[in-house]
């Protein structure tokens, strides 16, 4: 991991990662909840835009209870700075294994990048305000035909 924070700035934002992680994992949805802002916005890996922390939930309950009910998910690389005084990016890559279709059919380890905009207020509580999620794993071939 890679910080250009304050170390105490750091570990407050250390600890809303690996609470996303371990509540991720654990597919514990209210645990997974607590450290989002009421007006977050989430873009999953298919581009789907969670507008409000009530909307993150139904989407990710729909992650946890079907296509990644088995499935393990870790960060790396994790790379964090401050943008500006108490508003901190965070990017990192991940590895997602055991994530399954609709229909359980069990598809290939996938990888990508997960970027959080996460707030810090003056006592140092951090919320997550913005995550995008990209997905590296090609579900199917380039088709360089869909080009002008």
């Amino acid at each position: 991991m890679k910080s250009r924070l304050e170390d105490i700035k750091t570990e407050a934002v250390k600890a809303v990662l690996q609470n996303f992680l371990d509540t991720w994992n654990a597919k514990d949805l209210a645990g997974f909840m607590k450290d989002f802002a009421e007006d977050a916005e989430f873009t999953d890996v298919v581009g789907q835009v969670a507008l409000g922390k009530e909307a993150i939930e139904k989407q990710h309950h729909f992650a946890f209870t079907v296509v990644m009910k088995n499935a393990a998910f870790e960060m790396s690389n994790i790379y964090m700075r401050e943008v500006v005084d108490g508003l901190v990016m965070v990017s990192a890559n991940w590895l997602n294994v055991k994530s399954q279709t609709p229909t359980g059919q069990l598809l290939p380890d996938r990888n990508g990048v997960i970027q959080f905009i996460i707030a810090l207020d003056a006592n140092l509580k951090a919320q997550i305000r913005l995550v995008h999620n990209s997905d590296y794993s090609l579900p199917y071939q380039r088709q360089d035909s869909f080009l002008a």
